[in-house]
C-alpha cells in the first residue's frame, strides 16, 4: 500500500499526570468530560484496539461502542466477538492488517484507543494524538508510553496545541484536551476545473450541475478542492457561464471563458494553467463530472505529489487494475510546458508519451474513477449497478437534473 493511500492514524487516549491509563483493564478515575470528548472525536468512525481492551469494554457497557465499527487486534487467532456484536466488530492479526481493512471500509481515519502495548506499536506511524492530560497521580497497571510529569518526552508528533485547564463538575478534577501532530510541508496549490463541454448529452445542461442534496457535483468539487487547502482555483467554462457561476456562488473561486470550447479539453487545460499563474508549488486538473471526488482523496493525492521523485512532473491516481483517473497534480516546470505549447496537449497524452516522469499513486477510492458523462451513466450509478462505485454513499445519495434557475 502506497504510504498517502491509508487512513490517518489518530491516537486516542486519557493519561494521568504520571502515565497512568488503566488499571485491572479499566479507567482508574471517572471523568464524564472525556468520556464526552472521546465519543465526540471517535463518533461514525473505525477504532481499532486490543482484545483485552475491547471485552473490558463489553463488560462495561454490555455492547461494543455504539456508532463506530472495531478492528480487534489479538495474538489469539481462535478469538471472535460475540455473534450479536459480529456486525459492527472484526479481528486482526496485525496493523498491517487492520489498516488494510480500515482503507477497504473507506476509512478517513483510524482511531488507535489502547491498550497499552497497541499505543507503543502504533506511536511512529500515527498522524495524530488527541490526548486528554488528568492532573491526578493513581495506581495503576498500563502506562501510556513515554509520558512523564513534563510532557510526553518521546512523542513522535513534535506539535502540540494545549487547550486550557477545566474543572469537572462531576469529579472535581482538573483536566485538559492535548492535540499532538506531525508537521505539515505546506505547498501552495492552484486548481483548473474543466467545464466547457457543449452539455449535449443531458439536454443542455452541463453535468457538473447534477446535483443531490449536498447540492450540485460542481459544488462539490470546489468545496473539497478549498477544504484541503487549495489557494486558487479556476473554472474554465464555454458557453454556459450563466449556469454554472451561480452554482458557486459564495465560494471563492475565478471564472475563466474558453471561447474555443470546440477546440476540445486540451485547450480549457492550457487556458486554465495560464491563468493561474507561476507562483504555486503544483497544480491539479480537474473534471467537473465526478461526484465520488472528496476531501479525503485529494488530501492523499497530494500527499502522493508531496512525496514524489525529484524526477516525476506529473502524479495521477491509478486503480490496482491499472486505470488512470482523475485530478491529476502536474509541477510549474510541466505547467509551463503545457501553457507554452501552440497546439494543446492533453495531460494524458504527455503522460503516456513520459512514461518515466510520469508516478502513479495506486489507490482504490473509487472518487478517482467515477464519473457521469451520459444519461446511462447516470441511470446506473443511481439504481446502484455499480455498487463498488457506491461504498461512500448513504442511502439515497442519488443525482438528477438540477432545478430550472
Amino acid at each position: 500500500m502506497h504510504p498517502c493511500d491509508r487512513p490517518r492514524l489518530v491516537l486516542v487516549a486519557a493519561v494521568a499526570s504520571n502515565g497512568c491509563i488503566g488499571r485491572q483493564n479499566d479507567l482508574p478515575w471517572h471523568l464524564p468530560e472525556d468520556l464526552q470528548h472521546f465519543k465526540s472525536v471517535t463518533r461514525g468512525g473505525t477504532v481499532l484496539l486490543g482484545r483485552k481492551t475491547y471485552e473490558s469494554i463489553v463488560q462495561r457497557l454490555g455492547r461494543p461502542l455504539p456508532g463506530r465499527y472495531h478492528l480487534v487486534l489479538s495474538r489469539n487467532t481462535r478469538w471472535q466477538p460475540q455473534p450479536d456484536h459480529a456486525q459492527h466488530v472484526q479481528t486482526v492479526q496485525s496493523i498491517e492488517q487492520a489498516i488494510h481493512l480500515a482503507n477497504e471500509r473507506l476509512a478517513d481515519t483510524l482511531f488507535v484507543i489502547g491498550g497499552a502495548e497497541l499505543y507503543t506499536a502504533t506511536q511512529d506511524i500515527a498522524d495524530s494524538a488527541e490526548l486528554t492530560e488528568v492532573e491526578l497521580l493513581p495506581e495503576g497497571d498500563a502506562f501510556f508510553p513515554g509520558w512523564s510529569p513534563k510532557g510526553w518526552e518521546n512523542a513522535r508528533l513534535p506539535n502540540c496545541k494545549a487547550g486550557d485547564w477545566q474543572l469537572s463538575k462531576a469529579s472535581g478534577l482538573r483536566y485538559r484536551f492535548l492535540r499532538y501532530s506531525k508537521p505539515k510541508v505546506n505547498i501552495k496549490l492552484g486548481a483548473a476545473v474543466l467545464l466547457a463541454g457543449d452539455a449535449k448529452r443531458f439536454g443542455g445542461q452541463p453535468k457538473g450541475l447534477l446535483e443531490n442534496q449536498s447540492g450540485s457535483i460542481l459544488r462539490q468539487t470546489v468545496k473539497a478542492l478549498l477544504s484541503v487547502g487549495v489557494d486558487h482555483v479556476c473554472l474554465v467554462h464555454g458557453g454556459h457561464a450563466g449556469a454554472l457561476v451561480p452554482a458557486v456562488d459564495g465560494l471563492e473561486v475565478e471564472h475563466l471563458e474558453n471561447p474555443e470550447p470546440r477546440k476540445g479539453q486540451a485547450r480549457s487545460q492550457q487556458l486554465g494553467l495560464i491563468q493561474l499563474g507561476d507562483a504555486l508549488d503544483g497544480y491539479l486538473i480537474c473534471l467537473g463530472d465526478q461526484p465520488l471526488l472528496d476531501k479525503e482523496g485529494l488530501r492523499r493525492l497530494i500527499c502522493a505529489f508531496r512525496k514524489r521523485e525529484p524526477v516525476v512532473d506529473m502524479v495521477y491516481p491509478e486503480s490496482h487494475d491499472g486505470k488512470p483517473g482523475n485530478p491529476v497534480i502536474v509541477t510549474p516546470e510541466l505547467r509551463h510546458w503545457f501553457a507554452s505549447q501552440s497546439q494543446p496537449v492533453l495531460g494524458k497524452d504527455w503522460r503516456q508519451s513520459n512514461p518515466a516522469k510520469a508516478a502513479a499513486f495506486p489507490t482504490a477510492r473509487p472518487g478517482f474513477f467515477v464519473d457521469i458523462d451520459s444519461e446511462d451513466d447516470l441511470n446506473a450509478f443511481n439504481a446502484g449497478q455499480k455498487q463498488e462505485d457506491r461504498l461512500a454513499m448513504p442511502l439515497g445519495y442519488t443525482f438528477q437534473r438540477s432545478a430550472a434557475r
